[in-house]
């Protein structure tokens, strides 16, 4: 859920987490239940009126207090909340093909090689000086097309922290890439999939590289990640892969056709890896976790949404961030909605088409966000900073 940097904290994942840890608790709602259910017996009634003298001076009659419906009501709130929580136990472990992992097996986060594209800057570089701060020891691999735009812990970089840089939008600099990290810091057991540009450009408007080098990056690019380190995950039946998707994927907004595109394959990409993982390579334990994520503060995009910003707000780097560190940490994959409102927003998928056009479409015109974005594309279509001259 969203955090309270997000608009000042007053937005709709507030006031869920709200309901759902008061009305909808089931730890609360079935005892008050059951108190309720008891006071309407006709000895608790009496040992009440004993035990409050006010009830016999004033003649209170506890039948005033609507007891039945009280009851009633509780019931129902608390029925509401175990399936809430049955939903999301259903959900975990079908995610995570009814396995548990083994005893301590990510509890020595000093044993994993993490692989974070895109880390320079944003939320890459957030996340790994998140896991960092968790444990100074985590091997990690960051691989960039950019220079590193933060100071690494001293004497972290050449150790257990390592840069390298490459253009993800090309096949051959992923393979060679791929091969230096393996010989050079060993077989990587969790892969963050971060790295991704956006054009900005209508269909009309942008050139044929700006699409292509949009879907290479964003898309081609974690398929041949993901087909470079998965064998050595699948051996040992152990890794994490983390795909960064999009609620652009569910609501494609003008001028980023193609972004909206590669993330939408992303979400595919998410779904049939988890099946392969269960259904061909028989390694239950490979956790995969999408990150379905609104409109982030970072160099990718400029300017204040309209969206209301009550349910929709602008997500904060470190709240992405520290969502994607958590999920890492606990060994577990699944979706990962932020703001938690995208969950019922991808459901209104299935809803009619003049639904779809007119309520949810109409919204994405009128973003006023400049997605222009940091690179620029060379003369070999490839990608560049924007504070580097091409």
């Amino acid at each position: 859920m969203a955090t309270l940097r997000e608009n000042g904290g007053l937005h709709i994942d507030t006031v869920a987490r709200i309901i759902r840890n008061t009305l909808l608790n089931e730890w609360l709602a079935f005892p008050a239940a059951a108190v309720i259910t008891w006071l309407r017996q006709p000895n608790s009634v009496g040992y009440l009126r004993r035990a409050l003298w006010y009830a016999r001076r004033y003649n209170i009659r506890l039948t005033y207090l609507r007891l039945t419906w009280l009851g009633r009501v509780a019931l129902y709130l608390g029925s509401a909340g175990l399936l809430l929580s049955a939903n999301d136990f259903l959900n975990k472990w079908a995610s995570n093909n009814w396995t548990a992992s083994r005893p301590g097996e990510w509890a020595h986060w000093e044993r994993e090689i993490v692989v974070v594209t895109g880390g320079s800057s944003g939320v890459g570089a957030q996340v790994v000086q998140g896991l960092l701060a968790r444990n100074k020891r985590t091997r990690i691999v960051i691989i960039d097309f950019a220079p590193l735009r933060w100071t690494p812990p001293a004497g972290a970089l050449g150790k257990n922290l390592h840069y390298y840089q490459a253009d993800l939008s090309k096949p051959d600099a992923i393979r060679a890439v791929c091969e230096r990290v393996r010989r050079e810091v060993g077989h990587p057991t969790v892969l963050l999939n971060n790295a991704g540009l956006v054009r900005g450009f209508g269909l009309i408007e942008g050139s044929y590289a700006d699409v292509e080098v949009t879907l290479k990056t964003n898309l081609t690019a974690p398929f041949l990640l993901i087909k470079e380190l998965l064998p050595d995950m699948v051996r040992n039946n152990h890794g994490h892969i983390f795909n960064v998707c999009s609620t652009s994927a569910l609501m494609p907004p003008p001028d980023i056709v193609d972004y909206s595109a590669s993330k939408a394959g992303i979400q595919a990409l998410h779904e049939g890896l988890c099946n392969e993982l269960r259904s061909r390579y028989n390694a239950p334990r490979v956790r995969v976790t999408n990150g379905v994520f609104n409109f982030i503060r970072t160099p990718l995009v400029s300017g204040t949404s309209t969206q209301p910003q009550f349910v929709m707000p602008m997500l904060h780097v470190e709240t992405v961030s520290e969502a994607i560190v958590d999920a890492l940490y606990s060994g577990y994959g699944g979706v990962i909605y932020l703001p938690g409102v995208m969950r019922y927003v991808a459901m209104l998928r299935a809803a009619p088409e003049w639904f779809i056009h007119t309520f949810i479409a109409g919204t994405t015109s009128r973003l006023a966000i400049d997605f222009k974005g940091r690179q620029r594309i060379d003369e070999t279509g490839g990608v560049q900073p924007v504070d580097k001259k091409p």
